[in-house]
């Protein structure tokens, strides 16, 4: 099962992927997945979500699968061929104009299990994509200047105040 969804986001595809290659920042926008490590081509990191409207946080590792400067990253979890679930963010786009493709691949000899979830899948989708579009959109709005330290000190301190909790 494959699910795809895509917008428009008026910031230039390396900053939107950069972005999304910040995992521990997925805290700031992403409704259930918090990310501890560093994004890397063959890189393992830990990945905790939420199921069940975040009444069953579960934690598994993730290995990226595609690390691709400013056109993809993808990551892969599961239990080997039983089932496996793969993330991917595309970006494609020219100027300050990007296209950004997310898609969710369910795998496996369990994968016919993901069709009876599609309709929350898509729906859990939509909702990661306009936190997204409105992280994004607060970011370029706010960079339009240079960042300064103190601005960055504190981006830091939430960031281990969040990884803390």
């Amino acid at each position: 099962m494959k699910e795809t969804t895509s917008f428009g986001l008026t910031i230039t595809p390396i900053r939107a992927w950069t972005h999304i290659v910040d995992l521990p920042a997925f805290v700031f926008w992403h409704p259930s997945y918090r990310f501890r490590g560093t994004a890397a081509p063959d890189a393992d990191v830990s990945l905790t979500f939420s199921l069940l409207k975040g009444e069953l946080p579960l934690t598994t590792e993730a290995r990226i699968i595609a690390y691709e400067r400013a056109h993809r990253l993808a990551w892969q979890t599961g239990l080997g061929g039983i089932f496996a679930l793969r993330e991917e963010y595309a970006f494609a786009g020219t100027g300050a104009q990007t296209q950004v493709r997310h898609t969710i691949a369910v795998e496996g000899v369990l994968s016919p299990l993901g069709y009876l979830a599609r309709r929350g899948l898509r729906k859990a989708m939509q909702a990661q994509d306009a936190a997204l579009i409105r992280y994004l959109s607060k970011e370029a709005r706010g960079n339009g200047l240079t960042v300064n330290r103190h601005r960055r000190l504190v981006r830091k301190a939430q960031l281990a105040r969040k990884a803390a909790q």
